[in-house]
């Protein structure tokens, strides 16, 4: 546990610079305030809540931005059938879930194509350290990925600003044992009581402390995510066993100062792409895509393995961008050939 609060300090400040949006390659540009890019949300109040953007037992909605109020839900989650029901007004809404006696939130970002009618894919965004969902936002490329495309996106908020990612990272949330996972499986299950997903189609990324967790749900949660792309952080899951293959596409900084690309509080970049390798029962040798990624594609169930390399530190989506392999576009192209068996 002292490694983890050393942990806290040594993160903070860098992991807390994964929400700025000007992409500086050092990431030494300050942090946006909270209440950034949040001037068009609403909010989703009660303990599970029904569906966002409809009438009924969830409440009375106000449109994009608008408020529902109610209780129900949970973490148990069901196959919903589509029809309207889960029509939900292009844009953000803040939503809120209780889990463990605690008030939880995230972001819901709705493209102007979704309709509530025809199942789309859920990709779960997370924030680093000292972050929250709203830089994260800002930060990742994945809400206009999501515009472009037609997925949902939702960006969770840790407590206090972090996330419980492993046995390595990071803050109050890992000293604390918080149930991150739990909360995050009970978001995903409320997502497809409120909106119009496919099941089968839900994907985990996240920046730092959030790409610790990224790492966490393919090593724990892979029955309800399809893949797993972690950012900037080594695996600190461990014991890390999957419950079947699963795909998994990681970015590393070259001159990353916090998460060292070969390695030392972390794993290193090519220790997390052979420990995935073998997981995955990978064989042959990898191929190069975008100029700048390795990629495992003969893996057990069709499943794949990649680990792109940017010349980059800790904060790399622009860097990605502007050597040819952005993050969110990067990630689709594995996210969209996989699905839970």
């Amino acid at each position: 546990m002292k490694t983890a609060l050393r942990l806290t300090v040594l993160l903070g400040g860098a992991c807390g610079l994964a929400c700025h949006s000007s992409g500086a390659a050092s990431g030494d540009a300050s942090a946006p305030s909270d209440g950034s890019g949040a001037s068009q949300r609403g909010s989703v109040g009660g303990a599970g809540g029904g569906a966002l953007g409809v009438g009924g037992a969830g409440g009375v909605p106000t449109g994009a931005g608008g408020t529902a109020t109610g209780t129900g839900g949970g973490a148990g989650g069901t196959t919903q059938s589509c029809g309207g029901i889960g029509a939900l007004a292009p844009g953000d809404t803040t939503v809120t879930l209780s889990h463990d006696g605690v008030d939880r939130t995230y972001i819901v970002h709705v493209p102007a194509s979704y309709t509530g009618r025809t199942p789309v894919p859920l990709v779960v965004d997370l924030h680093g350290l000292t972050s929250n969902a709203a830089q994260q936002e800002a930060l990742s490329g994945w809400r206009e990925k999501a515009d472009a495309t037609g997925f949902i996106v939702i960006y969770p908020n840790g407590l206090n600003a972090s996330w419980n990612g492993g046995s390595l990272c990071c803050g109050t949330s890992l000293a604390n044992n918080v149930d991150d996972e739990g909360f995050l499986r009970a978001a995903v299950a409320r997502m497809e009581q409120d909106a119009c997903i496919d099941a089968r189609r839900v994907y985990a990324t996240g920046l730092s402390n959030g790409g610790a967790m990224a790492h966490l749900l393919a090593c724990r949660a892979a029955d309800i995510f399809a893949a797993s792309a972690p950012v900037s952080m080594g695996n600190g899951t461990m014991p890390c066993q999957p419950s079947r293959p699963i795909s998994v596409v990681m970015f590393r900084g070259t001159s990353d100062p916090l998460v060292p690309y070969n390695g030392g509080t972390f794993p290193s970049a090519q220790a997390d792409f052979t420990q995935w390798s073998g997981l995955d029962s990978c064989s042959g040798q990898p191929s190069t895509t975008h100029g700048i990624c390795s990629t495992n594609n003969i893996c057990q169930a069709g499943v794949e393995v990649t680990l792109c390399t940017i010349n980059a530190g800790h904060v790399l989506y622009a860097q990605a961008a502007a050597q040819g392999a952005p993050v969110p576009d990067v990630v689709w192209e594995t996210f969209a050939r996989h699905t839970l068996p």
